[in-house]
């Protein structure tokens, strides 16, 4: 859920220039409630929104592929396109993306 927030925000930003829901869905809120109401306080949160990441990745790209393979789209000549998400996907495995989210 943090992650598909963390998607839709950056597309919001990027596509339309609209503010999103900047203060929603925030990592520290969600495991501060997770916390509150079970007992355990999630840990290697960095590790788990990124795996979230890349497997959305994984199913925007079948999703291109299926898309060109039924004549829907012309396949990209950089095949990174098919992602939606890749310069998301690509500061959260170069570590930018979490000095942003931490100064939030």
């Amino acid at each position: 859920m943090i992650f598909i927030h963390s998607f839709f925000q950056d597309i919001a930003h990027r596509y339309g220039g609209l503010p999103g829901l900047p203060d929603f869905m925030r990592t520290q809120d969600v495991c501060a409630q997770y916390e509150k109401l079970t007992g355990y306080a999630p840990r290697h949160m960095r590790y788990f929104e990124t795996y979230a990441a890349v497997r959305h990745g994984v199913v925007m790209a079948r999703i291109a592929h299926r898309q060109w393979h039924f004549g829907e789209r012309e396949q990209p000549a950089d095949l990174d396109e098919t992602v939606l998400h890749r310069t998301l996907v690509e500061a959260m495995i170069d570590g930018s993306y979490w000095e942003r989210a931490d100064a939030s």
